[in-house]
């Protein structure tokens, strides 16, 4: 499994000791924030002290990303715009991996778009009714058709007919009536989607409770290969209803020789204290190993063959009890996140070099397309 664009995790570094002595004043802070040449790699001030930067020689500064540095590059990388939509659109994505022979979580009832043949198409609340009330329906997963975010999710254990409500994972109550009249108000034309919740591996369920924890694995496609640069695990807060980054709960590097878990953090920050149990369930996250890991990364890699066009992809992989259940898939996978795991920026190293090259192929397609498209109107006008 190893190649190029492959490595093990490292024991997860401690802050950034005293490699370069600290300029104390403030002035010079930004002197030497000014030196690592932010503005090329979308780095603000405030993430440059986040990883620890101020501690560092700048050649070392200048490999890391911001977050909008990094969103730039992903952006470059998949020059192709009209085709990040494979992994956009939840309903086009799950049937191009169900069709490829991968898992995907069992699609109960699409809201504001056609539905595919044998899934309930829904039409009114009294079709919702029916199905949040029906026997084998929960627990279940709502999502939008073409978010990539968490906006408007939910998770229900449970239909509660006194009420007319269901029962999110959190403990809360929401009436069926609302939920109707907020699918009909946001998502009438971008479509909703209504998915079984998946089973859940029992040694990740031991360690962050009921909710789904999904493994990020970011993958780059680079003349004709695929290389797995990162890949982590998104640690949920006990009862969230998602695991993405968001006010409690946490992030951690995976080994991606092994897929052995690190010790987890709650933002991408060297100041950021470090858990080696779960707070919510007290379950020891640092040194679990994530199951049917080589058949995860295998699948994975099948799965950036597929739509190879899009060069950088951050997957995003439920573990069931009979393996991985590909979620969804982005086309920003977040690389200044893992710096902090690494130690070192998404641009060092091997993988550095990778993203470069890929960077610089995609550079190199977009000026040949641009010169192709003045070729032809140019003949197109020449021979009026």
């Amino acid at each position: 499994m190893t190649d190029p664009g492959s490595h093990s995790w490292p024991a997860i570094p401690p802050p950034p000791g005293d490699v370069e002595d600290p300029v104390p004043s403030a002035r010079g802070q930004r002197l030497k924030y000014a030196a690592t040449r932010p503005w090329r790699r979308g780095l603000t001030y405030s993430e440059w002290l986040s990883f620890g930067l101020d501690t560092r020689p700048t050649p070392e500064a200048r490999d890391f990303l911001g977050t909008l540095g990094a969103a730039r590059l992903a952006l470059r990388i998949n020059r192709l715009s009209n085709r990040r939509g494979l992994v956009g659109d939840k309903l086009l994505f799950d049937a191009m991996l169900r069709g490829a022979g991968l898992d995907t979580p069992d699609l109960l009832a699409v809201f504001g778009r056609p539905a595919p043949i044998g899934t309930t198409h829904l039409r009114s609340e009294a079709q919702l009714r029916e199905l949040l009330s029906g026997p084998a329906a929960m627990p279940l997963f709502g999502k939008p058709a073409s978010a990539q975010r968490s906006e408007d999710a939910i998770a229900a254990t449970a239909f509660d007919p006194a009420s007319d409500s269901l029962i999110l994972l959190d403990g809360r109550s929401v009436p069926v009536a609302r939920v109707w009249q907020q699918l009909d108000r946001q998502h009438r034309h971008s479509g909703y989607l209504f998915q079984r919740f998946v089973p859940q591996h029992p040694d990740l369920t031991a360690i962050v409770g009921p909710t789904v924890a999904t493994v990020r694995v970011i993958t780059l496609f680079h003349k004709g290969r695929c290389h797995i640069l990162r890949t982590g695990w998104k640690v949920p807060h006990l009862n969230a209803l998602a695991d993405t980054p968001q006010r409690g709960n946490l992030f951690t590097a995976v080994d991606p020789e092994t897929g052995r878990i690190a010790a987890a953090f709650s933002q991408p920050s060297v100041h950021s204290p470090r858990h080696a149990v779960h707070p919510g369930t007290g379950a020891r996250i640092e040194g679990a190993m994530v199951p049917h890991w080589d058949k995860l990364i295998r699948k994975t890699r099948r799965a950036a063959g597929l739509i190879h066009v899009l060069p950088l992809v951050g997957w995003d992989v439920a573990v069931g009890a009979n393996g991985p259940v590909f979620i969804e898939a982005n086309t920003n996978p977040s690389l200044e996140a893992y710096q902090v795991f690494e130690g070192q920026g998404a641009m060092a190293g091997d993988q550095g070099r990778l993203l470069r090259e890929a960077l610089a192929e995609a550079d190199a397609g977009e000026v040949a397309r641009r010169r192709a498209k003045w070729r032809r109107r140019w003949e197109y006008v020449r021979k009026g």
